[in-house]
């Protein structure tokens, strides 16, 4: 009997692979499933990415794990972390930036403001992402700054329960 194990590349290629699954298992497990809202880990992962070389990196992945194992799997954790975002309805988005600036303890209109002018939001989609995905990502983003900026309302915006006969 004739075993066949395959190429030296496509052995190559699926240990690859395996190492990238780990690196994502532990990326998962270790911080995402800590991190409180869509908004955070989507920042969170943004923050492994090289904006220069667009490169991700983990220096604590990187001990256990190659630098390419460890890049491919941040890449596709960010990849995934936006597209769950991007699916939330707006009221959900809107939901979620609130707890984000919530949890800054910073003046909420501050926040606002920095992330009108700065324009900050924009370098959180990863850049392989669907072009048509990354718009309206950055659309939703503008709509709800200007909601907020707009309104005194927060506590009813984050409030589920809150009654929209109650405003003013």
């Amino acid at each position: 009997m004739v075993t066949d194990f395959g190429t030296p590349e496509q052995n190559a290629g699926s240990i690859f692979e395996a190492e990238v699954h780990r690196v994502i298992e532990n990326v998962r497990d270790q911080t995402l499933s800590v991190l409180p809202g869509h908004f955070n880990r989507l920042i969170y992962l943004a923050s492994r990415r090289d904006h220069n070389t667009g490169r991700y990196s983990h220096y604590g992945l990187e001990l256990r794990f190659s630098s390419d194992a460890v890049h491919e799997g941040l890449r596709r954790c960010h990849l995934q972390a936006f597209e769950e975002l991007v699916n939330l309805s707006l009221q959900e988005q809107t939901q979620d930036l609130i707890g984000f600036f919530t949890s800054l303890k910073t003046e909420p209109a501050r926040l606002v403001e920095a992330w009108r002018r700065l324009r900050s939001y924009e370098i959180l989609p990863p850049e392989d992402c669907d072009p048509l995905a990354r718009q309206l990502f950055d659309k939703n983003v503008e709509t709800i700054l200007q909601v907020l900026k707009e309104t005194e309302l927060w506590d009813l915006l984050s409030d589920p329960h809150g009654n929209t006969h109650d405003l003013p």
